[in-house]
């Protein structure tokens, strides 16, 4: 009986990696390492992750154009937008003073690499993303190149209209805690 349970659970796992899904898996577009997308679901929601894979895409390339119209058009209108300092801009015309005024100056020669990690379906018109991301060329109020900054995003998307806008999005950079060992 024992034995019976054990293979019966083994069957259990190894079906759904087994099931066929009508494509061709080696076809299919592989993920980052680091990026984990939606193993199964309803197709709506896998088309949904794709889109807002696009988006961040789209605005990576506006970010690194130093478009800051481009990049403010992806939140929505009372969205907003903190950076890992606690610097905190509220509604789309805030989001866009901080964007232009560090496009101006800190970031004016940056290059944004980002990863989209996680997309997770709230409800289907909310969605929370997470990611990691990589920004060089960064300089001081001197001008003196500073180091990569790596750091984490978290956002909040909404879909008006059948678009995904920026909620709330928050940028972080990791730090060791003093109470935490390795």
């Amino acid at each position: 009986m024992r034995r019976t349970l054990l293979l019966l659970a083994a069957l259990l796992v190894a079906l759904p990696a087994s099931a066929q899904t009508g494509e061709d898996a080696s076809k299919a577009p592989q993920p980052t390492p680091r990026e984990i997308r939606g193993l199964g679901g309803l197709a709506s929601d896998l088309e949904e992750e794709d889109a807002i894979r696009k988006l961040y895409a789209q605005y990576t390339e506006a970010w690194n154009r130093h478009d800051v119209p481009a990049m403010v058009a992806f939140w929505a209108i009372d969205g907003d937008y903190m950076e890992p300092d606690g610097r905190h801009a509220k509604g789309r015309d805030e989001v866009a003073k901080l964007f232009q005024q560090e496009h101006q100056t800190a970031f004016k020669n940056s290059t944004l690499a980002l990863t989209i990690e996680t997309v997770w379906f709230i409800t289907e018109n909310v969605a929370m993303v997470d990611g990691q991301y990589d920004l060089s060329g960064v300089v001081d109020l001197q001008g003196k190149q500073l180091p990569v900054r790596k750091g984490h995003l978290t956002a909040i998307l909404l879909r008006e209209d059948g678009t995904w806008k920026v909620a709330a999005g928050r940028a972080m950079i990791p730090v060791p805690l003093v109470y935490r060992e390795g």
